[in-house]
């Protein structure tokens, strides 16, 4: 009985568990995905350093994820709870014993935590094939021994979720039983408006702006508190947030109803409404504001370390490979990769020593990188010879690892035609668009590396130009992209839920209200065009806070990313589309459900 009790009332507001499932399954398929590339030890021992820094970055990113899901999953238990309270009240009446009541909600939870996770696990095996076949390739590192189907990510998977789910399932059976049977029944009756006396409006609007300035002063200011920057930049735009939307808009909201333009044609009502429930929303608003900035946060900071991929190449070195003795065939290759610059410098070299002719740096001065940071763009500034002597490390780094431990020495003409020892020469070059143009120079590096069987391929091909620093940044750079850009996916997908339940939840006793709107003449359209405003609003509001947050805090990824500012349009473009399609299916599920003729 219990169980049919259980299936029964699941199949009852399915569609509520279907908005709780969305963000659960998205959450758990990227917490998967992570888990796939964290605990593969066999694929990151058997693809170097690089993939093992990739693992550690996944790693954090799960850890996360989980912190903010635990947050998502009490959210969506409270509003799941608040809608059942009214059946469990009714089940007491008809003689059900505490200990049932108890049983019942906590099969509830658990089967939900049960099917939301395995189901996630299924979408995260999809997505990790797709890792398999695109991603990887994104970060330039082999596929090798990477494995869709992890066992190891199962088991991590499962165990979290399921011991969330399981500590919510105590917690919510421990509260449920222990509410009287009145209060049950009379859940849905209470009367959520609550007015604020005008001096405590004050000092919230005080207390509200004071933390925001502090955190945003802190976050502008990172060396003040150094480490401890973040976990006092939350606590204060959570809190300040808290009160902004207390007090500020509470005020606000009930200021517009006695203005004339609030007179027109649904607007009262539609105010009356967000007046009647503005101080219910305030902490789901709050939450939903910090979920926003996160998420947007995590976008754009991914977004941002791919465009500075090529630029932290550059900023190593003027050139972007160095080639000794340059082949025909590598030649014709360098030809195909249109070089903005290039140049070449004859040498004699011994087991200790490298000599150059004096007169060829002075006629074309080796370069080095200068960065702007106001931009994160490197020009190139020429060296002199006295400059070069006394710091050759950018020009014998370019030589390859055969030459980088030699003594270079700049000698007149006459003193090298002296020299013993065959002429050979090193030959520069420096061209745009690594990224695109990274086949060819895989191959010269690669025959580069085949000329000299003294050292491994690996060595022979390390520190020639900025290229081989594009080669280490890109899968570190990228690693970040890919998990920033998913995070802020499950963020997105989790801050619309807990927006969903806590509007839908109130959409049955709306329904009354609109019916009777309805039967006073009022048009359709017009009662549409209300809940669009008033769900656009609640859309809003944490919106604009969010992006209030992310711009002050971006400031703090100054270090990493140079400019984070630059092509900010991009991720916020993208982040407004997903955040829009949202709001799109909220209203149409509203509408359905205040709108329909159904008795």
């Amino acid at each position: 009985m219990l169980r049919k009790l259980t299936i029964s009332a699941i199949k009852y507001r399915w569609k509520d568990y279907l908005i709780l499932f969305s963000g659960l399954i998205i959450s758990s398929a990227i917490f998967y995905l992570f888990e796939t590339l964290a605990t593969n030890n066999v694929y990151l021992h058997a693809n170097g350093q690089l993939v093992s820094i990739i693992g550690y970055i996944f790693s954090f990113g799960a850890v996360l994820l989980m912190l903010i899901t635990f947050i998502y999953i009490n959210y969506a238990n409270s509003f799941l709870l608040s809608m059942r309270q009214h059946d469990y009240g009714l089940f007491m009446i008809l003689g059900a014993r505490r200990k049932k009541i108890g049983q019942m909600i906590w099969l509830e939870t658990v089967f939900v935590g049960i099917v939301s996770t395995v189901l996630g696990i299924i979408v995260g095996i999809g997505l990790s094939a797709l890792m398999q076949s695109f991603v990887l390739k994104l970060f330039s590192v082999t596929a090798k021994h990477y494995a869709p189907f992890w066992g190891k990510a199962v088991i991590w998977t499962l165990f979290m979720y399921l011991g969330l789910f399981l500590l919510a399932a105590f917690f919510n059976t421990f509260v449920m039983t222990r509410k009287s049977v009145l209060k049950l029944l009379h859940s849905s009756q209470e009367i959520s408006r609550h007015r604020i006396v005008w001096w405590k409006q004050i000092i919230q609007v005080l207390c509200g702006l004071g933390l925001l300035g502090t955190g945003y002063w802190f976050i502008m200011h990172p060396l003040v508190l150094k480490q401890q920057t973040i976990p006092t930049g939350l606590f204060t735009l959570s809190f300040g947030t808290f009160f902004l939307f207390n007090a500020v808009i509470t005020a606000g909201v009930a200021f517009l109803r006695k203005t004339k333009n609030a007179k027109k044609g649904l607007r009262t009502f539609t105010l009356g409404q967000l007046e009647f429930r503005i101080h219910d929303y305030t902490k789901i608003l709050t939450g939903v504001a910090m979920l926003f900035a996160l998420a947007l946060g995590a976008i754009t900071t991914g977004i941002g370390f791919n465009n500075i991929i090529e630029k932290t190449a550059t900023a190593g070195s003027a050139y972007t490979l160095g080639l000794v003795g340059p082949t025909a065939q590598q030649k014709k290759l360098v030809t195909a990769l249109r070089p903005q610059k290039q140049v070449t410098y004859l040498f004699k070299s011994d087991q200790q020593n490298v000599y150059f002719i004096k007169q060829q740096f002075e006629q074309e001065k080796f370069e080095i990188p200068v960065t702007k940071k106001s931009t994160f763009t490197s020009v190139y500034r020429g060296q002199k010879v006295a400059e070069l002597q006394k710091d050759p490390t950018d020009l014998m780094t370019a030589m390859g690892a055969k030459f980088a431990t030699r003594h270079p020495h700049f000698i007149s003409e006459r003193a090298f035609a002296k020299k013993e020892g065959s002429t050979s020469s090193l030959f520069l070059f420096r061209t745009e668009g690594l990224t695109s143009k990274q086949a060819v120079l895989d191959k010269l590096v690669k025959s580069e590396a085949a000329k000299t069987t003294e050292m491994s391929a690996s060595s022979q091909a390390a520190f020639r130009g900025s290229y081989d620093a594009f080669k280490v940044v890109k899968p570190l750079y990228s690693g970040l992209q890919f998990m920033g850009i998913f995070l802020g996916i499950a963020f997105l997908a989790m801050l619309a839920s807990c927006l969903m339940f806590k509007l839908l939840s109130g959409a049955f006793a709306d329904k009354r209200r609109y019916e009777l709107l309805r039967k006073l003449g009022v048009r359709p359209q017009l009662l549409r065009n209300a809940i669009k405003k008033e769900v656009g609003l609640l859309f809003l509001l944490p919106a604009l806070v969010g992006v209030v947050h992310v711009l002050f805090g971006l400031n703090l990824f100054k270090g990493l990313l140079g400019n984070p500012y630059y092509g900010i349009w991009i991720p916020f473009t993208f982040f407004a589309a997903l955040y829009f399609g949202y709001y799109v299916g909220l209203v149409l599920l509203y509408q359905k459900i205040v709108l329909s003729e159904e008795n």
